[in-house]
């Protein structure tokens, strides 16, 4: 990954650090032995854009206000440069989309949580119909292994005196079979993010929290 880490500074991503992200189990003669696993943060100037690199890892994130999924495909195509021009045409294996989208709405004595969010819809079960306290779920199919694909979604709602908090995290993954796959199966996750995410939210939400569908 250090082979990396010179030629993302050569694409702007100058400010570099070292990040302790957990630990990982090797077995050995049967017997489990942990290390360290570490990722090299590169970042633009403003800490908006990070480029990540691991052992076997490369991830892209835009922090902050979303600037839109153009400047997300820029940021991945800087990140294949860097990647490409330091360990030249690695062996590819999944690919994962991730969103993260928090949003707060005020408390109010008719609010329930159907009111956000699609209650008996294609993905929020049934069972969450009345439902006016805190609540987390988590649904998932499919093992990257065996299946080919994972799919995973996780909504926390914190209901408080002054903010009913809502946040909603997916992740699309996909197993690659080429490298020409890349771009496409890069807009293939993203449209199916955009249609679970749609799926989850209601028009309420979208006219009150985000200002109408855009």
């Amino acid at each position: 990954m250090f082979d990396v880490v010179p030629e993302l500074k050569k694409l702007g991503f100058t400010d570099v650090e070292l990040n302790t992200v957990g630990f990982s189990v090797e077995f050995k003669q049967g017997n489990p032995s942990r290390r360290e696993t570490q990722r090299v943060r590169c970042w633009k100037p403003g800490r908006t854009q990070l480029v990540q690199v691991g052992e076997d890892l490369l991830v892209v994130n835009l922090t902050g206000q979303y600037p839109g999924w153009t400047a997300f495909t820029t940021l991945f195509s800087q990140a294949l440069t860097g990647l490409h021009a330091g360990v030249g045409e690695p062996r590819y294996v999944s690919m994962a989309l991730g969103a993260i989208d928090q949003f707060s709405v005020m408390p109010d004595a008719g609010y329930h949580v159907s009111d956000f969010l699609a209650v008996g819809g294609a993905v929020v079960p049934s069972w969450y119909s009345g439902c006016r306290e805190s609540l987390d779920m988590d649904l998932g199919h499919g093992i990257l292994a065996s299946d080919g694909h994972n799919r995973q979604i996780h909504i926390n709602v914190r209901v408080e005196p002054e903010a009913v908090n809502f946040m909603l995290r997916t992740e699309f993954r996909e197993r690659i079979e080429t490298t020409n796959e890349l771009t496409q199966m890069l807009g293939k996750l993203h449209d199916e993010s955009n249609v679970v995410f749609e799926q989850i939210i209601t028009d309420r939400l979208r006219k009150q929290v985000m200002g109408g569908k855009k």
